[in-house]
């Protein structure tokens, strides 16, 4: 049986699957491994007992994960409330950009004319990924853990 590997560090370098794909491993933070880049919080040196993966209600699936039974239960325990497919869909992951660079544009406008503008265009953004929950486009589902092998 592998080594588990329930972060990624053990076999490629870190996450890859940070917020199910969202963010790579850049934002791990830096007290995940310790200098010597083989041990430290995100590292597991235990075998792994099986091969899992997140399973959600609508079907989404991560990536098939070599986990002990420590890893496997601290990823159900903590990590696994909420499929990040499911709360992040393409249309709200769009409207975030918007938000983001309307947020960025305020941080740069010159004059207050300018800046109300663009707060209101970012409420407006912000009503619009309201509208996406309330419609259900936007949903939180439970992951499940699944052992595949």
């Amino acid at each position: 049986m592998a080594r588990c590997n329930p972060f990624g560090y053990a076999t490629d370098a870190g996450p890859k699957h940070l917020m199910g794909g969202l963010y790579g491993p850049e934002y791990a933070g830096k007290m995940t491994v310790n200098a010597d880049g083989i041990h430290g919080v995100a590292v597991c040196e235990n075998t792994a007992s099986g091969r899992f993966v997140l399973v959600c209600p609508a079907g989404h699936r991560g990536p098939v994960m070599d986990l002990c039974q420590l890893h496997a239960g601290m990823i159900m325990a903590r990590m696994a409330a909420t499929c990040t497919a499911c709360v992040w869909p393409p249309q709200a992951l769009e409207l975030n950009e918007a938000i983001d660079r309307t947020s960025a544009e305020i941080t740069r406008a010159r004059d207050l004319v300018s800046a109300a503008r663009l707060r209101h265009r970012a409420e407006d953004l912000g009503r619009q990924m309201d509208e996406l929950i309330a419609c259900g486009v936007i949903a939180r589902r439970p992951l499940t853990l699944v052992e595949v092998s």
